[in-house]
């Protein structure tokens, strides 16, 4: 026998898990192997009713295998609308007009610095040059600082 009944089996469960996992290209490929494999264990197969079952064997893994086929080139048609969508100008949706439009941003300004207690006081200034207190003291009277 040239196919080995494992060897099939191996093929579809690997060509199963690839397609399971996304990689459809890949699952492609071992399911057209397998769809081989059956047919030459067919030709080598003289018993009528064991030659029928595998003949319903590989129609079930022709019709898995076209479900594959399906599915990839679906994706791809998705690749190949995309590409195509790059180079369209973008269009704004409709707008609906029972739908409110989104606010428009509040600006926030720094609030100005205001004194709880009201503004501040200026404190009396000394003329320069001048150390002491602002009014001289009076002609006669004592300066306290002069005391020892």
């Amino acid at each position: 026998m040239g196919t080995s009944f494992a060897e099939i089996c191996e093929n579809c469960k690997m060509g199963r898990e690839y397609a399971l996992l996304g990689n459809y290209d890949t699952a492609l490929v071992y399911y057209q192997g397998v769809l081989q494999q059956i047919q030459k264990l067919l030709v080598t197969i003289k018993e009528p009713a064991r030659k029928h079952k595998w003949q319903q064997v590989r129609q079930e893994i022709a019709t898995e295998y076209e479900h594959v086929k399906d599915i990839s080139s679906t994706l791809n048609s998705f690749k190949t609308d995309n590409q195509g969508a790059r180079g369209r100008v973008h269009e704004e949706p409709t707008r609906d007009p029972d739908v409110w439009p989104p606010p428009t941003p509040v600006e926030h300004k720094p609030s100005p610095n205001y004194n709880r207690r009201g503004p501040a006081r200026a404190e009396p200034r000394q003329a320069p040059g001048r150390i002491g207190p602002s009014n001289p003291p009076a002609r006669g009277a004592v300066d306290r600082r002069d005391r020892r």
